[in-house]
Formats: C-alpha cells, sequence, structure tokens
C-alpha cells in the first residue's frame, strides 16, 4: 500500500521501515534491535497530550511533570515524549553536555565577567 503525502520525507521514512521489515523478514539470522520503542520526541507535554488525545492512548505524566505515551504495535510501541519545559530542558541538557566536554579535555568553564553561572543539581 502505498499514499503520497504533502511530506516526502516522512514517505521516504515509511518506506525504509517496509524495507526493513521486509529485509528483517528474509533473513531470519539477522538480528533485530532490542528495544522495545520507537522513540519520536515531540518536545512540548501539549504536542504529547494533542497526539495521545487523536489516537486513544493515555499520556502519562512523569514525577518531573513530562509528558510521553505509547501506540502499542504487539511488541513494539511507537513512544512520544515532551518536556514540562523544554527550553528550560534543552538548556539544561547543553549545558550538562558542554561540561562533561570540557572535563574529559581537563577544561573548566567559567562564567563570562558579569555573566551569573546557571549551575543546576543535574547537570553537576
Amino acid at each position: 500500500m502505498s499514499t503520497s503525502s504533502q511530506n516526502p520525507e516522512r514517505d521516504e521514512y515509511i518506506a525504509a521501515l517496509r524495507k526493513l521489515a521486509d529485509w528483517l523478514e528474509s533473513n531470519p539470522d539477522a538480528p533485530v534491535p532490542s528495544s522495545d520503542r520507537l522513540l519520536v520526541p515531540l518536545m512540548t507535554n501539549r504536542a504529547v497530550e494533542d497526539f495521545a488525545d487523536s489516537h486513544g492512548v493515555t499520556a502519562e505524566i512523569d514525577k518531573d511533570g513530562n509528558a510521553s505515551a505509547s501506540v502499542p504495535f504487539g511488541p513494539i510501541n511507537l513512544h512520544v515524549y515532551g518536556y514540562a519545559d523544554w527550553e528550560a530542558w534543552h538548556d539544561q541538557h547543553e549545558e550538562h553536555r558542554a561540561r562533561r566536554w570540557a572535563e574529559s579535555k581537563g577544561l573548566t568553564i567559567q562564567p563570562r565577567d558579569g555573566a551569573v553561572e546557571s549551575v543546576t543539581e543535574a547537570t553537576r
């Protein structure tokens, strides 16, 4: 079954999944991914909640206030997730990554003159 959308990248991804499934079926000795989830970042909780509503599943909120939802396909789940505050999460993630890189090179990141350093427990 082939349907064309207004999104060629999406169409290409779907075609690749079909090719992968066919290839796995014709190569029974080939390993399959150990993960039971296809992860799809939707960035915001609102986007996750809208997705869940439109696909008849429930959005779950974790202890940090971040949302996720899954649509099952047998043993594989399409798992979408978002954040209560995407911008804050992204900034924190990038800072943590930069600090890890600097540490691995024997460097220390210092705030610029007059700047306030924003280190949180999660980035230490």
